[in-house]
């Protein structure tokens, strides 16, 4: 039977929540004209069937619903409950209140390097082509232009089929070498994995056969259409498939020496309501079956997530455009904020200067300057991943640049990880938006700036071009990166660089 919960916004109040891949769209105001179904369209992040308001109200359903917002109206209609819950002051109060009831933190957080040491991903230099000779010439080119070691993620295309968990002969004949050797390096190596299965083959007549895969409405195996292809999923519903593929999994780690796991797919396109599973559920539920099984894995990512807030896992934004404005980094901030936002406090932007590997083909001309301040963006956020090699894209300048904002970030790792282990206990969100900072002095708006914690400011520069920054400051006294003191509740406007990063911190 559908539930539904319509009410009208309080004079004044903003509203976030429900899906990260819309979080340039929040706040939520009597202005905004907006549809968020977590079934259809937006099934590229995380997602939570929760909404926080900047009034100290916020909306939770154990199931999926839809919301719509109108003229200041909020109209819900789900199959299970909605509750409107109030009183609880602000955005932070809010937020705090749902988390303690709904999704309280576990006291366990992701792998401590997440947090210390940058990220490094094979996808945007390999797409595929993930053989022993490219990844370890990617890994020793890091090194060799000045970049620290951190954790290294060998992409899709080292196996030798989906639902194969061997690495392919032809491109890694000795795995155990590979490792030895990024391991000597001094990176933490990830590989890439997901539930799907390739649908040929005698693996997957072996998995049909032992019952390990997801069937449709007629008790069919479920094919179906991504990226790449057909292909069956597992059902990790079923306890058999999901001790199957732990197996596979820790055998990589015993034999080789893996260290953790990129968990890619397990989005909702993937399901269908109507899908005969061991356990039946909905196609939104069938992510956080997924996320489960990823959690117990210290080295972990996810990019897809339903429902998992408070939990150890690693979240990354969906892959980005090459942009300044059309979903590139002008989505960077306002979906990392989204992230902490539902919960999601272990937070890991996309790739340095984007994700979609069609932006990068070979001979196609970078924006230099975008590039660089992509990677500035990044560096007071929790985590920092790199593909793109800069080296090769950017001249020897810019190259720089870019080293200079990923030791700072590194600079910060201590920092980055107390807060983690602050979320871990409080649910606090390490990446913070600046109304949940500091209620009630008009912040509701501002995405373009945020506080890592609550003493540190960043305002990177997002404009292609920019000679100046302007930047809302808090009330109070703040110092900037030039080690000026500023008085604060107002708006400042400064002149930059390519050179500058801006950022402040609070001393009263």
């Amino acid at each position: 039977m559908m539930k539904q919960l319509g009410f009208s916004m309080l004079p004044g109040e903003a509203w976030w929540g429900g899906s990260v891949h819309a979080g340039h769209e929040m706040p939520l105001t009597a202005q905004s004209v907006l549809t968020l179904d977590p079934d259809r369209g937006r099934e590229n992040d995380q997602f939570a069937p929760l909404y926080v308001s900047s009034m100290g109200r916020y909306l939770w359903s154990e199931r999926p619903f839809v919301l719509e917002a109108k003229a200041g109206r909020v109209e819900c209609r789900g199959t299970g409950e909605i509750l409107l819950e109030e009183g609880f002051g602000d955005l932070r109060g809010a937020y705090l209140a749902a988390c303690r009831a709904h999704f309280p933190f576990t006291g366990t957080l992701p792998d401590r390097r997440f947090f210390t040491q940058p990220q490094y991903n094979t996808w945007i230099e390999l797409g595929t082509d993930q053989t022993t000779e490219n990844i370890l010439r990617y890994a020793r080119g890091i090194l060799a232009h000045g970049l620290p070691a951190g954790i290294l993620m060998i992409d899709g295309g080292w196996q030798e089929d989906y639902g194969v968990f061997e690495f392919h002969k032809g491109k890694i004949p000795d795995p155990a070498y590979l490792m030895y050797e990024l391991h000597r390096m001094g990176f933490g190596v990830m590989i890439w994995t997901s539930p799907i299965v390739g649908s040929a083959g005698t693996h997957y007549k072996r998995l049909r056969d032992k019952g390990y895969l997801l069937l449709d409405k007629d008790g069919e195996i479920a094919i179906r259409k991504w990226w790449s292809g057909y292909s069956a999923v597992l059902d990790l519903s079923n306890p058999e498939p999901a001790e199957w593929y732990h197996g596979e999994l820790h055998r990589l780690m015993d034999c080789y020496g893996v260290d953790g796991y990129k968990f890619d797919a397990g989005d909702v396109y993937f399901f269908q309501d109507s899908d005969r599973s061991h356990v039946p559920m909905l196609a939104r539920e069938q992510t956080a079956v997924f996320n489960e099984v990823g959690s117990h894995y210290s080295l972990n990512e996810f990019r897809a997530a339903w429902k998992f807030g408070g939990q150890p896992i690693v979240a990354r934004l969906h892959d980005k455009y090459h942009s300044w404005n059309d979903f590139g980094l002008n989505t960077l901030i306002p979906h990392t904020l989204l992230q902490g936002l539902l919960g999601y406090a272990y937070c890991c932007p996309d790739m340095v200067g984007g994700g979609i590997l069609d932006c990068f083909n070979k001979g196609q001309k970078m924006d230099e300057e975008l590039f660089v301040r992509w990677a500035q963006a990044n560096v007071f956020m929790g985590m920092m991943q790199m593909s793109v090699s800069p080296w090769r894209v950017l001249n020897e300048e810019n190259a720089a640049r870019v080293v200079k904002a990923l030791k700072l970030h590194a600079s910060l790792g201590e920092t980055f990880y107390r807060l983690a282990q602050n979320a871990a206990q409080t649910g606090e969100p390490i990446t913070r938006h600046m109304a949940y900072a500091f209620p009630g002095q008009g912040f509701e708006s501002v995405s373009t700036q945020f506080m890592l914690g609550d003493r540190l400011l960043a305002a990177p520069v997002l404009e292609k071009g920019a000679a100046e920054k302007t930047v809302w400051l808090p009330e109070g006294r703040w110092k900037s990166w030039k080690g000026e003191t500023l008085q604060g509740g107002c708006k400042v406007t400064l002149p930059v660089t390519l050179d500058d990063i801006p950022h402040f911190e609070r001393l009263d």
